[in-house]
């Protein structure tokens, strides 16, 4: 199931028209674009982050269940999941592969640079508002696919925000495909699935703002070559292949 999840949580990294819903509450391009804003605007950021699977689109069958974290000093940025570690600096992103041992230097555009650390307003692109509710303080967005035919694992979100700070509360992601479970018996059986990602916000900060030398140093020649520290990784650079 481990490498289930992270090809999910692979997919769901790089995705990283509203319908009429009740006058009072937001549609969902508003809400996140306040969100997003949020995060934008954090000059420090920490989350604990929870990705869990489970059987079926409804009840409490959890199969596992990982934790991670994002934290956010200044202008660098760093998320850890899985054995892996995505820092982004000022026009460099480092994708860290712990298990694999592979190091992947890529540079970002200007435009890559205003994103915010939890770019959700791509949803938008591919999926439709189909209802909009509160409960407590949290406003529930609820999506679908527009094109059931995307190559897109989700054909529905939900996302839960904070209705007074506009922070990030959850989402649930809800797979297009039945998927293979395993009992506690070894047999195997397909069934329709869920993620749920949970955020945490807290006051913690990185002790030690990462620096761009502690991984790669840029030549003379402007290659680039891995820190002493990384000696026994693979750097893939796609700037200069």
């Amino acid at each position: 199931m481990c490498r289930k999840v992270k090809h999910y949580l692979q997919v769901t990294f790089l995705l990283l028209c509203s319908i009429s819903i009740q006058a009072q509450l937001p549609a969902a391009a508003e809400s996140l674009a306040k969100t997003e804003a949020y995060y934008k605007m954090a000059k420090t950021l920490s989350l604990q982050v929870t990705y869990s699977m489970y059987k079926g689109h409804t009840g409490n069958h959890l199969t596992e269940s990982y934790k991670g974290t994002m934290h956010r000093n200044e202008n660098v940025s760093r998320i850890r999941i899985l054995g892996s570690e995505i820092l982004q600096f000022p026009k460099v992103q480092l994708t860290i592969n712990k298990d694999n041992k592979t190091l992947v230097y890529n540079k970002i555009s200007d435009q890559g640079l205003k994103k915010s650390p939890l770019d959700i307003s791509i949803f938008l692109k591919y999926y439709k508002e189909t209802s909009t509710r509160v409960r407590e303080n949290m406003l529930i967005h609820e999506m679908v696919l527009k094109n059931n035919k995307m190559p897109i694992p989700y054909n529905k979100i939900v996302i839960y925000i904070n209705r007074t700070n506009h922070q990030l509360i959850k989402q649930e992601l809800y797979l297009s495909t039945k998927v293979p479970f395993v009992d506690e018996n070894g047999k195997s059986t397909h069934d329709v699935a869920r993620m749920e990602i949970s955020f945490k916000h807290d006051e913690k900060i990185m002790n030690r703002v990462p620096k761009l030398n502690d991984y790669v140093l840029l030549e003379s020649n402007k290659k680039v070559r891995l820190a002493n520290a990384y000696a026994a990784y693979t750097i893939i650079d796609p700037t200069n292949l």
